[in-house]
């Protein structure tokens, strides 16, 4: 097919040695790039690109060498990325990224060699989902056994207003909870086993009210209460570290 200088192509292949269509390329009327497909030495699509009017991106499709796709972004009529997806050599999905209508990011899903998202039996290793504003709502950070880690719940001034962080087999190791302003409210502690070690509970001036601090058997080894000025009253029961309560 000849084209004359200043004609929209319709449609353009490129073939390599053997014969294999290497390259297409399909046009609209004014010559705007519609579709894109590079393709490998097995006949394995590698890159896609569909684009608008405009020729703004519309999809991107990468795929590795056995065909599996690799990374795929879906694009607004402004160019604003929604959707990135980008999995692993066996096609499991390890990063996706989904925007609101700024291109906000939204939600943000890295999994590890061995996931899979949610239901389907895969460990999310983390999870960021973020308000209108792109403020952090909710982090998730779980281990290779799927364990939840690291959670973090903010408000709507990214004001952090709980934090969970647990050990490997689960057990809650830290949590803080705050106030609007920040401030602590509460905080707890715990040990390997999931006993309770600290506690600390301020008033809204984040003024300490309550500290207990407990031994290895969960028995009180100090308190501490203060009032609204701040005078201490301390009560120490570090004697009772015996295992065998009955012996106290």
């Amino acid at each position: 097919m000849m084209l004359l200088l200043g004609e929209a192509s319709d449609a353009i292949a490129a073939s390599g040695d053997g014969g294999t269509t290497r390259a297409i390329v399909a046009s609209g009327d004014d010559g705007t790039a519609r579709a894109i497909v590079a393709i490998g030495d097995g006949d394995i699509a590698r890159t896609v690109v569909a684009s608008g009017d405009d020729g703004t991106a519309r999809a991107i499709v990468a795929s590795g060498d056995d065909g599996t796709a690799r990374a795929i972004v879906a694009s607004d009529d402004d160019g604003t990325a929604h959707a990135i997806v980008a999995s692993g050599d066996d096609g499991i999905a390890c990063t996706v990224v989904a925007s609101g209508d700024d291109g906000t990011a939204r939600a943000i899903v890295a999994i590890g060699d061995d996931g899979v998202v949610f239901g389907d039996g895969v460990i999310a290793h983390a999870i960021v989902a973020s308000g209108d504003g792109g403020i952090a709502r909710a982090i998730v950070a779980s281990g290779d056994d799927g364990t939840t880690r690291t959670v973090v719940a903010s408000g709507d001034d990214g004001t952090a207003r709980a934090i969970v962080a647990n050990g490997d087999n689960g057990t809650a190791r830290a949590i803080v909870a705050s106030g609007d302003g920040g401030i602590a409210r509460a905080i707890v502690t715990s040990g390997d086993k999931g006993t309770t070690r600290t506690v600390v509970a301020s008033g809204d001036d984040g003024t300490t009210r309550a500290i207990v601090a407990i031994g290895d058997y969960g028995i009180a080894r100090a308190i501490v209460a203060s009032g609204d000025d701040a005078h201490a009253i301390v009560a120490s029961v570090a004697a009772c570290e015996h295992p065998d309560e009955s012996l106290i």
